[in-house]
C-alpha cells in the first residue's frame, strides 16, 4: 500500500500546475488577415493602415526562406490597402488622431497638399508651358510634378530618324500622354538653321546618338523601323493637339503614318503639312514606289473600313504647303489628298493652300482648286489660296458667296478674271490680300443691309499702283480701286504693296487713305538701282514730307529709305554700354543714335564717352550721321506719331525706331537752375532719338 506522501505526489504530478494557464496554441498574425481585398473598404483608410502594419510585422516571425516574403495573394492586399492610405497621406494627422481638441485641430488643405497622381493629372490639362513655369515655381513640390514630366514633353522637335525620342515614348507610356506639340523635320535640317534658331527640342536624357534600334545594315528596312515606331508613338499621344509635318527628303510620307494619326483625331487641333507628295494624286507613281512602307494598301485605305473615315471633330487649323525641293514633286499637282483630308474636318476655322515650283523645274503646271472649292466649312473663318489655278470663276464665287463668317481672305490665284459676286458676299471681312481685279469684286460688292453699309475692313494687301501713264479709255486704271478703298477709309489703317511707279501713286494713296496707321509700298518698280541693285536713300525728301503730312496716323512707313549708312568698324567697344553708337552731334533738336537688339532699352552715356566715340570715327560718317539728325527731327515734326521706318540695308531684319521722349535730366545743384537751366529742360523733353532694332521674325 502506497504511503500518504507518494499519492500526494501522484496527485500533484497530474494536476495543472497552480499559477500557470494552459498551453493555447498561437496563431501567426497573417494567419488572422483576410487576403480578400474586398474584405477591407476605401472608406477605412485607418483599419487599412492597421492591416498593412499588421501584415508587414509578421514577416519578421517567419523561419526559414519565408521570411520577408509574401505571398501572391499577400502582395496583391498589400498594393490594395496602400491605394486605400495613399490619397489620405497629406491628411494623416487630421485622420489619424482620435481625442484632438477644436483648437488644437490641423486642417491642411490646398493644391500642394494633393498627392502626387492627383498633381500629375492636374498638370495634364495645363497646355501651356508658360503656364506649366508658372505653376513649378509656387513651390518645390509643384517644381518636382512639372519639371520630370511636362514641361520638357509639351514640346518635340526632332526628325524622323530619332527612333531613340520614339523608343523612349514608347517604354513611358505615361509621357507620351503628355506631348502636345509635335513637329517632325526634314531630314537634312541641321542642329541650328535660320527656321529652327534652337534645333531639336528633346527632352533631357534621352540618348541623341546612334543606338543598337537605329544600326541596320538595310536602308529599306531602317525606314520601315522608323515608320512603325513613329506610327505606335502617334496612336499613344492621347493628348496631342498641333501636328507639324516637314519631313520632304524621306520614303516616309504623311500618307503614310496618316492611319495612326487618325487615331488621335479626337484631340488634334491644327494640322501643318510640308510636303511635295501632299499635293500628288493618289494613283501617281510616287506612291507605287513608297507606297510598300506604308503598312497598308491604297485599296485599303480607299474603302470604307479602318479608321481612315473617322472624322477630325476637332480640327480648326489645317496648313498644307510644297516646298522648293524636287524630292516629291510632280509635274502635274492636285489637291486630291488635300481634299480627302479636309472632308472630315466639319469644325474648320482656318485653312491655308500653298504651292510653290521646285527650284529647278520652273516650268509647270499649277494645282486646280475646283475640287477643293465645292467644300463648305460652316465655321470657317479664314482662307489663304497661293499658288494654284481656278479654271472656273464661278466656283470660287459660290464658294465666297456661301462662307459668311470669312473675316481673312488671301487670294494668289491664276485663272481668276470677272468675278462676278453676289449680293451680301463677304459680309465680316477685315483682311484681304489679292490682285487689283478681285480686291474691286469684293470691295464694289454690295451689302444688302444698307446702302451705306460697308465692310468692316482693317487691311488691304497683295496690289500693285499702275503709275500715272496707266489709262484706259481716258480713265486711270487705279481709279476704281482708290475709290473704293476711300469708301473704306474709315475703318481702313494697314495697306501692304507690292509695287509702285511714282510719287503720284503715293500721292493719290494717301489723299483716299488719310487715316492710315501702317503703310509699306512694297517695292519701286521700273527704277534703275546701283551698286548691284541697292537703292539707296531717297533725293526728294522734301516732296515725302509733303505726303507724310497728309498722313497724320501714320506710324509704321516700310518701302523707302531715309537713313543714310553708317559704318560702325571705327567705334570702339563701351564697356559703359556696347550698345551706343554715337550721340547727337546737332544741338537742337538733340538726337541719339543707339544699336539695340530686340527691346533692349539702352543707356546713352555721358557727354565724354559721346565726345570720345565722336573723336574716332571718319568725317563721312559725322557727315552722315549730321544728315540723319536732321532727317529723323524732319519725320518727328511732319509726321509726329511716326515710329518705325526703313533700315538703310535690305533683309537685315532691322528698323529704325524712332522714338521722342524726357532726356538725361541733370543731377545735382541747388535745384534753382533759372531761365537758362529751364530752356535747357525743355530742350532735353524734346529730344528725338533713332534706334536701330532687331525685328523678331514669327
Amino acid at each position: 500500500m502506497p504511503s500518504p506522501a507518494a499519492s500526494a505526489s501522484a496527485t500533484r504530478s497530474v494536476g495543472p500546475l497552480k499559477g500557470r494557464p494552459p498551453k493555447q496554441t498561437i496563431l501567426s498574425p497573417s494567419k488572422s488577415i483576410n487576403p480578400d481585398p474586398s474584405a477591407h473598404p476605401r472608406t477605412n483608410p485607418v483599419g487599412a493602415l492597421s492591416t498593412l502594419l499588421k501584415l508587414l510585422s509578421s514577416l519578421s516571425t517567419r523561419v526559414g526562406r519565408c521570411q520577408y516574403k509574401l505571398t501572391p495573394a499577400e502582395h496583391a492586399l498589400s498594393l490594395h490597402l496602400v491605394s486605400i492610405i495613399d490619397p489620405y497621406v497629406y491628411q494623416g494627422a487630421k485622420t489619424l488622431s482620435t481625442v484632438v481638441s477644436a483648437q488644437a485641430k490641423l486642417i491642411i488643405s490646398g493644391l500642394v497638399y494633393q498627392p502626387t497622381e492627383i498633381l500629375d493629372s492636374i498638370m495634364s490639362f495645363l497646355d501651356s508651358k508658360r503656364d506649366l513655369l508658372n505653376v513649378a515655381l509656387c513651390c518645390k513640390h509643384l517644381h518636382d510634378v512639372v519639371f520630370p514630366r511636362h514641361f520638357e514633353y509639351r514640346f518635340i522637335r526632332c526628325k524622323v530618324s530619332s527612333i531613340s525620342v520614339w523608343n523612349h515614348l514608347l517604354v513611358n507610356h505615361s509621357l507620351a500622354r503628355n506631348v502636345r506639340r509635335l513637329e517632325i523635320v526634314d531630314e537634312r535640317s541641321s542642329a541650328s538653321t535660320a527656321i529652327m534658331p534652337r534645333g531639336m527640342v528633346v527632352p533631357r536624357g534621352i540618348n541623341k546618338r546612334d543606338t543598337d534600334l537605329e544600326s541596320t545594315d538595310d536602308e529599306l528596312g531602317m525606314h520601315k523601323k522608323q515608320e512603325r515606331y513613329l506610327g505606335l508613338v502617334l496612336q499613344r499621344m492621347s493628348g496631342l493637339k498641333e501636328l507639324k509635318w516637314s519631313c520632304n527628303h524621306s520614303p516616309i510620307s504623311i500618307e503614310h503614318i496618316w492611319p495612326a494619326l487618325l487615331m488621335r483625331c479626337a484631340t488634334l487641333d491644327m494640322l501643318e503639312i510640308a510636303d511635295n507628295l501632299v499635293f500628288t494624286s493618289k494613283g501617281s507613281e510616287g506612291d507605287d514606289a513608297t507606297g510598300s512602307s506604308g503598312g497598308e494598301s491604297d485599296s485599303e485605305r480607299e474603302d470604307g473600313s479602318g479608321p481612315a473615315v473617322l472624322p477630325m471633330s476637332t480640327l480648326t487649323n489645317a496648313v498644307f504647303k510644297s516646298t522648293r525641293h524636287n524630292y516629291g514633286a510632280r509635274k502635274n499637282p492636285e489637291v486630291s489628298r488635300i481634299t480627302e483630308i479636309l472632308s472630315r474636318c466639319p469644325s474648320l476655322k482656318n485653312l491655308q493652300v500653298t504651292f510653290v515650283r521646285p527650284t529647278r523645274s520652273q516650268i509647270g503646271h499649277l494645282p486646280p482648286v475646283n475640287e477643293l472649292l465645292e467644300g463648305r466649312w460652316s465655321n470657317l473663318t479664314g482662307l489663304s489660296l497661293s499658288g494654284v489655278h481656278c479654271a472656273s470663276t464661278t466656283n470660287l464665287s459660290d464658294f465666297l458667296s456661301e462662307h459668311h463668317q470669312l473675316e481673312s481672305l488671301h487670294l494668289d490665284v491664276a485663272g481668276v478674271h470677272n468675278l462676278d459676286l453676289r449680293l451680301d458676299t463677304l459680309p465680316r471681312l477685315r483682311e484681304i490680300a489679292a490682285t487689283k481685279d478681285v480686291l474691286n469684286a469684293i470691295l464694289g460688292c454690295s451689302l444688302s443691309s444698307g446702302e451705306g453699309a460697308l465692310r468692316p475692313i482693317e487691311s488691304v494687301k497683295g496690289f500693285k499702283l499702275s503709275g500715272i501713264h496707266a489709262t484706259v479709255e481716258g480713265k486711270h486704271v487705279d481709279h476704281e480701286l482708290l475709290h473704293n478703298l476711300k469708301k473704306h477709309s474709315s475703318t481702313l489703317h494697314r495697306v501692304e504693296l507690292v509695287g509702285w511707279h511714282d510719287m503720284d501713286d503715293v500721292k493719290k494713296l494717301a489723299s483716299s487713305l488719310p487715316g492710315l496707321a501702317y503703310l509699306d509700298l512694297g517695292k519701286r518698280l521700273n527704277i534703275n538701282t546701283n551698286r548691284g541693285g541697292v537703292v539707296g536713300p531717297v533725293t526728294n525728301f522734301e516732296e515725302w514730307l509733303e505726303v507724310l503730312l497728309t498722313l497724320p496716323e501714320l506710324r509704321a512707313l516700310h518701302g523707302v529709305k531715309f537713313f543714310y549708312e553708317i559704318s560702325t568698324h571705327n567705334i570702339p567697344n563701351s564697356s559703359i554700354n556696347p550698345a551706343i553708337v554715337s550721340t547727337a552731334s546737332t544741338p537742337s533738336p538733340a538726337t541719339i543714335h543707339v544699336q539695340a537688339t530686340g527691346t533692349m532699352p539702352a543707356s546713352f552715356g555721358d557727354s565724354l564717352v559721346a565726345a570720345k566715340i565722336q573723336s574716332q570715327m571718319s568725317l563721312m560718317d559725322r557727315s552722315r550721321m549730321k544728315k540723319n539728325d536732321w532727317t529723323a527731327s524732319m519725320l518727328v515734326w511732319r509726321c509726329p506719331k511716326l515710329r518705325r521706318v526703313d533700315y538703310w540695308e535690305d533683309g537685315s531684319s532691322r528698323i529704325i525706331v524712332l522714338t521722342r521722349g524726357p532726356g538725361s535730366l541733370p543731377t545735382g545743384g541747388s535745384g534753382d537752375q533759372g531761365v537758362d537751366g529751364g530752356e535747357a529742360t525743355v530742350r532735353e523733353s524734346n529730344k528725338v532719338r533713332w534706334e536701330v532694332r532687331r525685328v523678331k521674325s514669327v
